[in-house]
């Protein structure tokens, strides 16, 4: 059951919107949030809930132990050892057959491919339940005071498939006491109805553009072109519009979700894009791997020795390359197990790295306008280089559509046969509206506007309802197409 489905929309929210207004008391309300997080998530596969529930206790039980027991150095071993758990946990379902076949590769054995399929939702759940453990550990008192709370926290039926990912710091407050208002019950759903909008007008018809090219065995310059720009809205209205959904659900049960996307497209460099793009899985990198690197003894020592031999302001510079390293492979592992991931991760990091360390200066160029310009087309030609590496099902097609981006000029006749089989009025418009709504920058008074005129709210909720009809009847001409980040 995904967001963007007949059922959820017209059977499961409906159904358990009711049953939560009905039942009295915030731990009656989180118990039917709970129920309905276990039934919403066994529509994927029920084969593998007994494996969320296994999570949820072992945090729990984990999350306990750290909360009352004494003595450093068992609670460093109890928070290793749920690491070691969840981790594996991860890695078991996610990477044993990228494990298995590079091996094979490597040394020419033969073992066979497990194929255990990946649960839905793994990679979220999982980190979500490891940032509880790691903020019981460092300071007992956020230990969760019941079963419930540590289930519904990981298992929440807006986040537990696709993020945001929520941190347990934000999120226990709003377990033990939230408001459900008229007014933030509209504004959820309007925030819903927009999202729905983003994925299923904007990234479904684009992505069928791209899924065109893609299939494709004759890509030109004109296509790959095409199919980055493509990719580029389409993966970012997919996401985006899950993270509005999800969002606007939490508002109309009273959870305030963090945002995880700030118009990433009109970023100025890469660094300033990751604030933007993917916020709460940058956040938790940042939190819970990247600053731990930072502040570890022997980092802290190559500081010192690079501070007495370069200066602290060069050191400073150099200190980050390291833990950025591991954080970027990290990242982009953790989207995919295959080597075109591993890659696409490292790019990134490798421009973050850059404008870390100063070779690329950023904030020198933001100061002036045509600066800021050339930073926007130096992100935005970076990210689309990205998006090949994201795309492709291997390296040698990641490595086919480069090699038509950049050489490319010669047009087949079968090129542009492709061309005008994959493109029609109706994704041309959208492909072009995705591009503007992405790139264009807004006056900062229309942005966020302090105080909305009463006509401009109204007519909101107006255009919401002309939104919904729309996506209702994608729905019923289209097949079901899922959410990208489900597969991650």
């Amino acid at each position: 059951m995904v967001f963007s489905s007949a059922i959820f929309l017209f059977v499961f929210f409906p159904a358990v919107f009711a049953v939560y207004h009905i039942v009295p008391g915030v731990r009656g309300k989180n118990l039917v949030l709970l129920l309905a997080s276990l039934v919403f998530y066994s529509f994927g596969r029920l084969a593998y809930l007994p494996l969320l529930l296994a999570s949820i206790l072992v945090n729990w039980g984990a999350g306990r132990v750290l909360g009352t027991l004494e003595g450093n150095g068992k609670r460093r071993a109890v928070i290793v050892l749920l690491a070691v758990f969840d981790l594996g946990l991860l890695g078991a379902f996610k990477y044993l057959d990228f494990l298995v076949g590079n091996i094979n590769g490597i040394f020419g054995t033969a073992i066979p491919l497990p194929g255990i399929p990946m649960p839905l939702g793994v990679s979220f759940f999982t980190f979500t339940a490891l940032s509880y453990g790691v903020e019981v550990y460092r300071k007992p008192s956020n230990m969760a005071k019941s079963l419930l709370d540590t289930a519904l926290y990981i298992s929440l039926f807006p986040t537990i498939l696709s993020g945001p990912i929520v941190s347990w710091k934000s999120a226990a407050p709003q377990l033990r006491e939230r408001t459900c208002t008229a007014e933030k019950t509209a504004r959820g759903i309007r925030r819903f109805i927009v999202g729905m909008a983003k994925k299923l007008l904007i990234a479904d018809i684009v992505g069928q553009v791209v899924d065109g090219i893609y299939a494709g065995s004759v890509p030109d310059a004109r296509l790959a072109w095409l199919g980055a720009v493509g990719y580029a809205v389409q993966i970012y209205f997919d996401f985006a519009g899950y993270s509005d959904m999800a969002i606007g659900i939490g508002q109309v049960f009273g959870f305030a979700l963090p945002e995880n996307f700030n118009r990433p497209y009109t970023a100025l460099g890469l660094t300033d894009f990751w604030k933007r793009w993917h916020i709460s899985l940058t956040t938790w990198f940042r939190n819970y791997v990247y600053m731990p690197l930072v502040m570890s003894g022997p980092l802290q020592k190559l500081y010192k020795k690079w501070a007495r031999k370069y200066g602290r302001a060069k050191a400073n510079r150099l200190s980050i390359l390291i833990p950025m390293a591991v954080v970027w492979l990290l990242t982009g592992l953790w989207h995919g197990a295959a080597w075109s991931f591993v890659l696409w991760g490292l790019w990134h990091g490798l421009f973050c790295a850059m404008e870390g360390v100063g070779l690329i200066r950023t904030k020198k160029l933001e100061k002036s306008a045509w600066g800021r310009w050339v930073l926007r087309v130096y992100t935005w030609l970076v990210v689309l280089l990205g998006t090949v590496l994201f795309r492709s099902g291997s390296l040698a097609q990641a490595g086919r559509m480069f090699a038509a981006m950049f050489a490319g000029w010669r047009f087949a006749p079968e090129g542009t046969l492709l061309l005008q089989r994959v493109l029609n009025g109706q994704n041309i418009f959208c492909l072009v509206l995705g591009v503007l709504l992405g790139t264009v920058m807004l006056p900062k008074r229309l942005q966020a506007p302090e105080k909305p005129a009463r006509w401009g709210e109204a007519a909101s909720y107006v255009l919401c309802l002309g939104l919904l009809a729309l996506c209702v009847m994608s729905m019923a001409q289209s097949g079901f197409v899922p959410f990208i980040y489900l597969q991650f």
